[in-house]
This record gives C-alpha cells, sequence and structure tokens, in this order.
C-alpha cells in the first residue's frame, strides 16, 4: 500500500478528539489541529464546505444529533450537533473525515463537532457555538424536534436560516405559532412548506389559460381535502386564499396524507401519479439556502382565511 493511499484510508476513518469538562475555545482549538493534520497527511482533497449546519437537540428523540449525516454528503458543512445531557459540565468530541462526492469520487473533508451540555448552557446556545463557526460562510439551525424552547430562539438569532417542519409538532395551533414567531423574524425554511411545492405547481398550471382565471370571478371558493391537523395542508389552503383570492375550506380526507385533493373555483386538481407531498426533507431546505421560499410569509398571514372543518 503507497502513502497516499494510507493517508487517505486514515483520513476517511477519521480524525479524531474527545474532552470532557472542557469549554468552546478548547473544541476549536482542537479542531484547527485536527484540519492541519488533515492537511500534512494529504492535500490530494478539497475543503468544499457549503455551510455550518448546526442540529439542535431534540427532547422527544435521543437519536436526533444523528441527523444530517446523509445532507453532509451532497452540502458539505461544518457540522455542529448539540446534544443535551444532564452533567453540569461541557463535553466535546471532534471528527475530521474525508467523504466522497459526485460520480467523479472527489475527496471532501467534512468535520462534525458533538457538544454535549445542560440545559442552562444549551439556552445560550449562540454564544456556545460561535467559536467554532467557520467563517465566510452561512449557518444554517436545523431545529429537528419540536416544542422548542430557548435553544431554538437562540440559534434563530445567529443562523442565516433556520430550518424546522412544523408537521412533526403534534400540536398544530404550537407548531403556527413558531412558525410565525421565527419565520416572520428570521430567515427560515419549513419543510411543512416546502411538501406543498408539487401541489403548488399543479394549481398554478391549472389556471394558465384564461378560461380557468376567469371562473374565479364566478366562483370564489377553494377545498382543500386532506388532514386537518397538518400544518402543510393549511398553509397549501392559504397560498390558495392569497393567490387566488379566494375563500377556502380545509376539510378532512380519507387517509393520513397532508393533502388529498384540491379544487378550486370549481376546478379539480389532480393529484397526478406518486405522493405530491413526498417532498420536504432536510436536503430540500439546504438546496435553498440562497433563495427565499416565495408565498409561505403570505401564507402564514392567511391562515385565517382557512375556514376548517373537523
Amino acid at each position: 500500500m503507497t502513502r497516499a493511499m494510507s493517508t487517505t484510508k486514515e483520513l476517511e476513518a477519521g480524525l479524531h478528539w474527545k474532552a470532557s469538562d472542557t469549554s468552546t475555545d478548547v473544541v476549536a482549538d482542537s479542531l484547527g489541529r485536527l484540519l492541519r493534520k488533515a492537511d500534512h497527511l494529504s492535500g490530494d482533497h478539497v475543503s468544499l464546505r457549503t455551510m455550518n449546519l448546526i442540529v439542535a437537540p431534540d427532547r422527544h428523540r435521543a437519536t436526533a444529533h444523528r441527523a444530517g449525516t446523509r445532507e453532509t454528503a451532497l452540502h458539505p458543512a461544518r457540522m455542529i450537533r448539540l446534544i443535551e445531557h444532564k452533567e453540569d459540565r461541557l463535553d466535546a468530541e471532534v471528527r475530521v473525515r474525508l467523504i466522497e462526492v459526485g460520480d467523479a469520487g472527489m475527496h471532501v473533508l467534512v468535520e462534525d463537532i458533538n457538544i454535549h451540555a445542560n440545559t442552562s448552557r444549551l439556552a445560550h446556545a449562540r454564544s456556545l457555538v460561535a467559536p467554532l463557526l467557520a467563517r465566510g460562510l452561512p449557518t444554517v439551525a436545523w431545529l429537528p424536534g419540536y416544542d422548542h424552547g430557548e435553544v431554538a430562539l437562540s440559534l434563530s438569532e445567529t443562523a442565516h436560516v433556520t430550518v424546522f417542519d412544523s408537521d412533526r409538532d403534534p400540536d398544530p395551533a404550537r407548531a403556527i405559532t413558531f412558525a410565525h414567531d421565527v419565520a416572520l423574524k428570521h430567515p427560515s425554511r419549513d419543510l411543512a412548506w416546502l411538501r406543498t411545492l408539487e401541489w403548488r405547481r399543479r394549481i398554478s398550471a391549472g389556471f394558465q389559460s384564461e378560461q380557468a382565471l376567469g371562473t374565479l370571478a364566478f366562483a370564489p371558493s377553494g377545498d382543500v381535502v386532506g388532514n386537518v391537523h397538518s400544518p402543510s395542508a393549511m398553509l397549501l389552503a392559504a397560498w390558495i386564499a392569497v393567490r387566488a383570492d379566494v375563500n377556502v375550506t380545509l376539510r378532512p380526507g380519507a387517509g393520513h396524507a397532508p393533502v388529498e385533493g384540491v379544487s378550486v373555483a370549481g376546478i379539480t386538481i389532480s393529484p397526478g401519479s406518486g405522493d405530491p407531498c413526498s417532498s420536504g426533507q432536510l436536503q430540500e431546505a439546504l438546496d435553498t439556502v440562497y433563495a427565499a421560499p416565495l408565498g409561505y410569509e403570505d401564507a402564514l398571514q392567511a391562515l385565517d382565511r382557512v375556514a376548517i372543518v373537523a
């Protein structure tokens, strides 16, 4: 085995550092040492970070810190995972590793940082992660859970974009309230909104003709059939109310899909083949970091135009 192959395998396995009862300044220094070692071992790689990706803790799911593994391969990032524990100390783990990206087999260097802290420390997440962020890159905060507390609000203030999923919350009123509090003040990507993309495309396509547009004046109403407790369905109904300037009713469907059918001014929009709400993954939100989600804020502010039939 050549030295180049040996060092590549070492980097693929990952350079590792771990400490208990430490500080984020020490973590940042240790990360710097691992990166310098990686450069010394092999220069045959690209440091192609596209963002800082902070994964917030999820009090309802113990494995939430594993989120982002697949997305890192598509969006090489400095991954900072915040993990809650009970001990009144800060523990940390850093791994620098090579991943293969694309069909050409290009090797990209990525960094994984796990920060373990108690609730009182995580409440100051903004200052906690500050020394660890790569400069000159957008910072994305991924909030994988629901019933978000001080951690989420702190991260939304430091992140360029906050990503969350309103559909994960079993309490839709709480989910919509959080979306209002965060999305209307900070750039945000709600996966519940992304799930409505294919429906929005099909609805827009259904009203391309002058004849279809003319029906809105004579039958100013719309119906969305689906899960009346799903923020995705609520947001789609509100978007229709804004775009078509019609009154919209959200009615319960027969299954569990967020949206099962749409009718606007008597025109039925076909769902087509497959599940039009199958999108809305973290990867898609990361794809849109530099592009604001058109219509989302308007839909949030128009939810009072939707009549929900339980």
